[in-house]
């Protein structure tokens, strides 16, 4: 049971350290936040970073917005498989903390970051 929630849990877990990890790489990188929206003058570890972090979050959207979804409704018409739904309602769950979650970054970061 343990194991099934940190699973479930876990691709969230690591968006989350992604996107605070790229804010302290950004902060420490520029001394500071970005004056403008875009990622010109850029080290280019610090762009590498943003790349994976942009990818993941946005895969892991997609994933969970339109699969979870149908994976929860294939486990509700196998019996077997229904012991499985919480932990993929607990996944879905997951999006709207990591979001919430999110909006506590420094208000510089996250101007930067939605745009």
């Amino acid at each position: 049971m343990k194991t099934g929630i940190v699973i479930s849990i876990l691709p969230y877990l690591l968006a989350l350290m992604l996107f605070y990890s790229l804010a302290i790489h950004m902060h420490q990188s520029l001394g500071g936040w970005p004056e403008r929206i875009g990622t010109d003058g850029f080290p280019q570890a610090l762009l590498i970073h943003d790349k994976i972090q942009g990818f993941y979050i946005s895969y892991l959207l997609l994933f969970t917005i339109f699969v979870v979804p149908a994976i929860i409704l294939v486990c509700l018409l196998v019996s077997r498989w229904r012991h499985l739904v919480v932990y993929f309602v607990l996944h879905l769950v997951s999006l709207p903390v990591c979001y919430v979650l999110m909006q506590l970054a420094p208000e510089g970061y996250l101007y930067w970051w939605w745009d």
